[in-house]
């Protein structure tokens, strides 16, 4: 592969990393958002408004626990990702240039 080859296997990685995290920030905001109108209702009712706010405090937890992991899975990828390009380009591919070789 030559240089350009390994510029854009590095943007595709990239690129697929930041959809990832993206992906991941987007579907939880939705995802809260959609939970938090049947909690605010459920919430309303005096006989249950106590134990639904702590159901909803461990939701809004597992939930930030379950997008942070799959957030921190794909930084550890990512950096698992760049250090096998960066083991197997060439000793000249500069890994910050998306501009070609640097000349002197």
């Amino acid at each position: 592969m030559d240089d350009q080859g390994w510029r854009r296997l590095r943007g595709l990685t990239r690129l697929i990393h930041d959809g990832v995290r993206q992906g991941a920030d987007f579907v939880e905001k939705h995802h809260r958002h959609a939970a938090e109108k049947p909690f605010r209702v459920l919430e309303s009712i005096p006989p249950i408004a106590a134990p639904t706010k702590v159901v909803h405090g461990i939701h809004d937890g597992v939930l930030s626990l379950s997008y942070g992991g799959i957030r921190a899975i794909n930084q550890a990828i990512e950096k698992a990702d760049d250090w096998l390009v960066d083991q197997l380009a060439p000793a000249d591919d500069d890994p910050d240039s998306d501009n070609g070789p640097v000349s002197g």
